[in-house]
């Protein structure tokens, strides 16, 4: 194909989702760096400082059935005259955005029915693979390839002072991070066994808890904190990613649910330890098992190995403490021994 002018990403949510594409917008920009890229998002806040993005569009998800709201957002994208749209999401909102943007090339895998708002559709690769890789994959149809699947995420300077004030009562101790939050049950660890987990941590290596939950999510962290109230762990208002961001960047260890911040965690440069149910580990875990564990209901429990088998809530329960605390023993016993603050990408 021609190179690109002006290329237009899509990705609405999920804030792991949207750092999964930060590879490709990397591998994009390095193939095409004279094309101008946007990208389409309701999670504009993942991706702000990002070098490589010329302009975020924020899609209000509130607004999914105000027409007129709408029917603004295509006549703006339709402005930009894009030449070039890669819709990771492929949802049949932006499906519609794609093909009403009158790109001449409209990229995506193109989930079932959908197809038909793609003119560039390649096969869905079938190994189960991280997911940033995928979406590296998928831009081998025009010509732009990468084995680099590291994620993107920039705190400011704003933030990254105020996490060391936040952190200043530890620093200088190993710090775990703890994020005991998803918006799936079935992804939800008992807070009483991450609890443990913290003890065990506490009093046989030393580290220093912070827990980290969301707007809306304080009555988890309330809860954890309670459990853990001999051993003081903290619990910081953390109400913007970026702040998040920039804790993780200060922890030694980061220990939690499959969630949006396990993610950010990881393109910090923080080691993850994750507690997995129905998910399949291998699309979400970062591909480098010397700094990033987990654990699944399908190595504790065979009926969850069975393709057959429905997976629901009750899977995370058969992950026990001793089993998750045995695997995490090994993510431990490799990381130095006091906090080190970790350098930006």
């Amino acid at each position: 194909m021609n190179p690109p002018e002006k290329g237009l990403f899509i990705q609405l949510r999920r804030i792991g989702d949207i750092l999964m594409c930060t590879p490709s917008i990397r591998a994009f920009k390095k193939r095409f760096p004279d094309c101008s890229l946007d990208f389409l998002t309701e999670h504009p806040d993942v991706l702000e400082g990002n070098p490589r993005i010329d302009s975020i569009i924020h899609v209000g998800p509130s607004k999914q059935l105000n027409p007129a709201y709408q029917f603004g957002l295509i006549r703006d994208i339709r402005k930009n005259r894009y030449d070039l749209v890669v819709d990771f999401f492929a949802n049949p909102r932006s499906a519609y955005y794609s093909f009403l943007s009158g790109a001449d090339a409209r990229l995506s895998y193109g989930y079932g029915h959908r197809r038909w708002a793609y003119n560039l559709t390649p096969p869905r690769p079938m190994a189960p693979a991280y997911a940033a890789i995928n979406r590296l994959d998928l831009l081998g149809a025009i010509d732009v390839f990468s084995d680099d699947p590291a994620l993107e995420f920039y705190p400011s300077d704003k933030d990254r002072a105020y996490a060391k004030e936040i952190l200043k009562p530890i620093s200088g101790n190993r710090i775990a991070t703890l994020s005991p939050v998803s918006r799936r049950e079935y992804r939800r660890w008992p807070l009483d066994r991450f609890a443990e987990i913290c003890r065990r941590l506490n009093s046989e290596h030393g580290f220093e808890i912070v827990i980290l939950v969301g707007p809306g999510e304080e009555e988890y962290g309330n809860r954890l904190s309670d459990l853990l109230c001999k051993e003081k762990p903290l619990f910081p208002k953390v109400n913007r990613l970026g702040l998040l961001g920039a804790v993780f960047e200060n922890s030694s260890l980061h220990i939690g649910n499959d969630n949006g911040p396990k993610h950010i965690a990881v393109a910090c440069g923080a080691p993850t330890f994750t507690v997995f149910g129905m998910d399949n580990p291998v699309s979400w875990t970062y591909p480098d098992s010397n700094r990033h564990y987990f654990i699944s209901s399908a190595e504790v429990d065979p009926r969850c190995q069975s393709d057959n088998h429905k997976c629901g809530p009750e899977c995370i329960n058969r992950i026990t403490v001793d089993a998750a605390y045995e695997k995490l023993r090994g993510l431990v016993s490799s990381l130095p021994p006091i906090n080190k603050t970790l350098e930006p990408k």
